[in-house]
């Protein structure tokens, strides 16, 4: 009897210390007042907010907990917030979303935890964000589209150009831009350039262009300053908010037209939209203008021919009218079946420059794409690779300190392509890819954002506050 006593004593003892483990464990697992939301909010509200991209909204508590699972999983798996770039061989980035482990753990222990709410007296305060834009407070300025799109039902949809004259009489810089689609489920990407109208060229009620007769087409978008400036901003999924430094900015050049690109995808119904541009000027002295271009691309002073590209290893021919500065390459086209065809553009750097951001963009069978800067002594430095390119996600990723690059230079950007059977997103590995906009074809454009050093706008006198002779 006293035997089974001891056993009853012993199982109600274990019993006990059971519960107050359970409890104690419960009392210190990270709840999601105190510990998950502020992570929420600063990595992923941008998107998981009412009427933005995400498919659920995150918050508040009752957004959140139904998805508790889903949520581990994803940020796990390193899915969510998406970033791909790897972090081993690429620099620091001020604008990078990825989770550290700590975070990540903290989500997991949340979860296994029964995903508890905790004190509502933890929960931070709710980032604030300006209704209809992903920037987090009201453009200084918008400019809308010329005119609403109707996009068919079904079809395959080239590329369409709108224009519209700035409205400034002065240059203005701009610190953030944002292209704001109207309707995201129909526009597969988005540009806005500047540029001259043609000679001779007008433009109809809607802002299409109406060339002279006898002329069938308007030409590409000529540059409006250095090469690199007539390009303003992209939307791509994933992109289409770029914030510079705040003494450095993109010019809205007065006197010219902007030049919309969109190409939207049919979803099967009759679709429309009116795209829009977010504009928060400069608050300081501008000190230099952002350019674009493409590793590949001459830079600004380069008087043309002495970029180059090479597919698999092999130079890429070019043709160019004579006395001309523009050359067009002549890539060849992707073959069927290749699992790692790759695509190098190499651009010299013929004076010492400034680079503050880059940008891959490529299509379903884009693989990978890397920047190497090779400096003058023959060091090389790989400042950002991005091994597994999601073309859902399309990142402007932006250096936390800018880099100075030397005359004497090299930027490359080496980008792979798989067209095989391996790849879940190919839509025809048997086929040869082709290059053009159409997301079954396929394009090459790492996008490096800088600044010529030797221009120092805060030097220049306006023409208005110059001595007259």
């Amino acid at each position: 009897m006293k035997h089974v006593l001891s056993v009853l004593a012993a199982i109600v003892a274990t019993g006990a210390a059971t519960a107050m483990t359970v409890r104690t464990e419960a009392a210190t697992a990270p709840t999601f007042a105190k510990d998950v939301a502020p992570i929420i909010f600063e990595k992923c509200a941008t998107c998981h907010r009412a009427g933005e991209i995400a498919p659920m909204t995150l918050m508040s508590y009752e957004d959140a907990r139904p998805w508790a699972k889903a949520i581990k999983a994803k940020v796990v798996s390193r899915e969510m917030p998406p970033w791909g770039a790897d972090h081993e061989n690429t620099l620091k980035m001020r604008n990078d979303r990825s989770l550290s482990e700590q975070q990540i753990q903290t989500i997991a222990a949340w979860v296994d935890a029964g995903a508890p709410r905790g004190n509502l007296a933890d929960m931070p305060a709710a980032p604030k964000f300006a209704e209809g834009w992903t920037y987090g407070r009201e453009p200084d300025y918008v400019i809308e589209m010329p005119t609403e799109i109707q996009i068919p039902a079904e079809g395959e949809l080239s590329v369409l150009n709108f224009y519209m004259k700035v409205p400034f009489e002065t240059d203005r810089f701009a610190q953030v831009v944002e292209l704001r689609p109207g309707n995201r489920s129909v526009v597969h990407h988005a540009s806005i350039y500047f540029t001259d109208l043609p000679e001779g060229a007008t433009l109809d009620k809607d802002g299409r262009m109406i060339l002279p007769e006898g002329r069938r087409n308007a030409g590409r978008s000529g540059e409006v300053g250095l090469p690199g400036s007539s390009k303003l901003l992209s939307f791509v999924p994933g992109r289409g908010v770029d914030q510079h430094r705040e003494d450095i900015g993109k010019r809205i050049p007065a006197g010219k037209y902007i030049n919309w690109q969109l190409h939207y995808n049919p979803t099967g119904k009759p679709e429309k939209d009116r795209s829009r541009l977010g504009i928060w000027f400069n608050k300081v002295p501008v000190k230099h203008e952002v350019l674009i271009r493409q590793a590949g691309d001459a830079l600004a002073t380069t008087k043309g021919g002495l970029s180059l590209y090479r597919a698999e290893g092999k130079e890429v021919e070019y043709t160019a009218e004579e006395g001309s500065q523009q050359r067009n390459r002549r890539t060849p086209n992707i073959p069927p079946y290749v699992e790692s065809w790759s695509l190098t553009g190499i651009t010299p750097v013929t004076e010492d420059i400034t680079l503050y951001a880059m940008s891959p963009h490529m299509h379903l069978r884009g693989k990978s794409l890397k920047w190497v800067v090779t400096y003058p002594d023959g060091r090389e430095q790989t400042i950002l690779n991005v091994p597994k390119f999601d073309f859902n996600w399309q990142i402007n990723y932006e250096l936390a300190e800018p880099l100075r690059i030397p005359a004497g230079s090299k930027i490359a950007g080496v980008g792979f392509y798989d067209n095989s059977l391996k790849n879940k997103w190919n839509p025809g590995p048997q086929l040869e890819v082709f290059w053009s906009e159409q997301s079954w074809d396929e394009m090459y454009q790492p996008f490096t954002e800088y600044s010529v050093d030797s221009q120092d706008l805060t030097k220049i006198v306006p023409v208005t506050q110059q001595q007259q002779p």
